[in-house]
């Protein structure tokens, strides 16, 4: 035990006097020749920095793209859990066409088409879903029209 608390003395101590031996003009990371031959000419060339452009609102379009980016994935898995929580056979289902659609109305919403399984065992084709991630709209037990409309196209 001795021996390891007088290696760590020593290990600090010689950090410590490597530290005071690099002067801190130094300490910053060392630039290649060739580098510091060409950084003049690469300003030379660069125009002068402007004025940062003040900061826009963002469009409807890329709003939307935004918002598909950021919560798609997320929404996606959290919609296709809550449409097999409606499911007779929630393993059995198979689904087409998933998206995450952003609208002003309704946020981020997942549209897409499920087939599941009947009581008796028989997949009934695929129906049109929309969900908001807990909640779900789905064709044949709910009028999806108007929320598909409204939200997925």
């Amino acid at each position: 035990m001795k021996r390891v608390a007088v290696l760590l003395v020593v290990l600090v101590v010689l950090a410590w006097i490597g530290s005071k031996r690099v002067p801190r003009s130094e300490r910053s990371v060392a630039v290649a020749p060739a580098a510091v031959a060409e950084r003049p000419q690469k300003q030379a060339q660069q125009p002068k920095a402007s004025k940062p452009e003040p900061e826009r609102p963002l469009t409807l379009a890329e709003k939307k793209a935004q918002h598909e980016k950021w919560f798609g994935a997320e929404m996606i898995v959290a919609a296709e859990r809550a449409v097999r929580a409606e499911l007779k056979d929630p393993d059995a289902a198979q689904f087409k066409e998933v998206r995450a659609n952003y609208t002003e109305e309704f946020g981020v919403v997942v549209c897409g088409r499920v087939n599941g399984k009947n009581e008796l065992g028989g997949y009934t084709g695929f129906r049109r879903f929309v969900s908001g991630g807990k909640s779900v709209i789905l064709e044949g037990r709910d009028n999806v029209v108007d929320a598909w409309v409204g939200a997925c196209l």
